[in-house]
């Protein structure tokens, strides 16, 4: 039998490849003549129809209608695949200290993520960060923490997510979703429809930057061990 993570990954791509009736939730809102014959889709219904799918796939359709029941708050779905699930929370942030969008939530986070082991209240055991990191001499380097120096390279923890076969991804605490898959970040957007409704991207250049990933039990073994947070949960 398949594990959730290949159940999934394979519902996540089928999406992917084919959703010639689908189109964004806004774009359908504001012409609802035009696209009456299409199935409305967004950032977080493409993660609802692909974890749902797994969880039904594994006889568990109980947790698959939970899943449809908090899909109206990304952080909340992550709680809840953690807390009742047993899945792994993994912060991820290309540069803790120097943002290339020069937001300070991103540095706010890793901090709270690293004392807390925290994310939006979700609960985190990893923390994958410093990836991509900004140089110096990159006018957001210069006007956020200029004074913080450099951040140390880290391409070893980002390197082992290029094996995990599926997660959940969370951003801005919940402002957007999407689904991952070895090193990639799949996502929908919701003003879109055809060949722009669906992008696939590197997580290292993703432009949401910080946030979390939650991966099922069965991925856990592929992250690597020096990115493991040491904080008490609480």
């Amino acid at each position: 039998m398949k594990i959730f993570s290949d159940y999934a990954h394979d519902k996540m791509m089928s999406l992917f490849d084919e959703h010639s009736n689908e189109v964004g939730s806004e774009l359908k809102k504001t012409n609802p003549i035009q696209y009456k014959d299409y199935k409305s889709t967004d950032c977080i219904t493409y993660s609802l129809n692909v974890i749902a799918y797994a969880f039904e796939k594994r006889g568990n359709t109980e947790a698959a209608s939970q899943v449809w029941k908090l899909g109206k708050r990304g952080t909340e779905l992550a709680r809840y695949l953690v807390n009742s699930h047993g899945w792994v929370g993994i912060y991820v942030n290309p540069d803790s200290k120097h943002p290339i969008d020069v937001d300070p939530e991103h540095t706010y986070t890793s901090h709270l993520a690293t004392k807390t082991c925290k994310y939006y209240q979700i609960p985190l055991s990893y923390k994958v960060h410093n990836y991509t990191i900004t140089p110096n001499a990159h006018k957001s380097f210069q006007k956020l923490n200029r004074d913080a120096g450099v951040s140390k390279l880290d391409s070893i923890a980002i390197s082992s997510l290029d094996n995990v076969t599926f997660g959940f991804g969370v951003s801005r605490g919940g402002m957007h979703t999407w689904v991952f898959s070895r090193g990639r970040v799949y996502e929908v957007h919701w003003d879109k429809v055809g060949s722009e409704l669906y992008e696939a991207s590197s997580l290292r250049t993703f432009p949401w930057l910080s946030g979390v990933i939650v991966v099922p039990s069965d991925q856990v073994s592929k992250i690597e061990a020096s990115a493991k947070l040491t904080c008490t949960l609480a």
